[in-house]
């Protein structure tokens, strides 16, 4: 009779088999920030969306910390079920299992649309564990705008409801935002406290 393995066996199991996770470090993290900031400016730019993909993917795989409990729950809890933000809970949740070896599959997506997916997992794989700079920051918000059902008033406030618009005009919007705010040109490294978006 075969038994099926819950979570915890099988996180043993794959500690077992030589799949160590060890937790980035501070200093980890302030190296994914300033990669993230990075990706952020490409991302915008929309000339080089691959780029863009790539860099988001490998900032998810530096910022993923397996763990047996849901990552999500460390999400403010109207984000935990606001239903325009379903593909990034799901792939926040990928991301961080013990399972996860490979690279997220992007089927049924735009290249920027999964470049976007990404990024922002990667910035709340990072949100509750170093202050975001001002980049991050206005990326977060510039994703809740254009993919939550409930836009925060803060995000509505600085880009207005993006939702029902095509992706360029979206994007354009945030990389008018961006440089408007002179973030794109700030120093790398730069990070300061932001409240809680609500």
């Amino acid at each position: 009779m075969t038994t099926i393995a819950g979570p915890h066996q099988a996180a043993s199991r794959l500690i077992d088999e030589g799949y160590a996770f060890a937790p980035p470090t501070a200093d980890d993290r302030i190296e994914a920030l300033r990669g993230l900031e990075r990706a952020i400016r490409v991302f915008f730019h929309r000339q080089r969306t691959e780029q863009a993909l790539a860099m988001a993917e490998e900032l998810v795989r530096r910022t993923a910390e397996p763990r047996l409990e849901d990552p999500v729950r460390q999400w403010e809890p109207w984000m935990q079920t606001d239903r325009g933000l379903g593909r990034a809970r799901r792939l926040h949740r990928l991301v961080n299992s013990l399972a996860w070896h490979g690279e997220p599959a992007a089927a049924g997506r735009s290249l920027q649309d999964a470049a976007a997916d990404h990024l922002f997992v990667a910035v709340m794989n990072l949100v509750s564990r170093l202050p975001l700079s001002d980049e991050v920051h206005l990326f977060r918000l510039w994703y809740l705008a254009s993919r939550a059902m409930r836009v925060p008033e803060k995000a509505l406030r600085l880009f207005g409801d993006l939702r029902d618009l095509p992706p360029h005009q979206q994007i354009a919007a945030g990389a008018r935002l961006l440089i408007a705010s002179g973030a794109s040109t700030s120093g790398a490294g730069q990070s300061h406290p932001r409240m809680q978006v609500r």
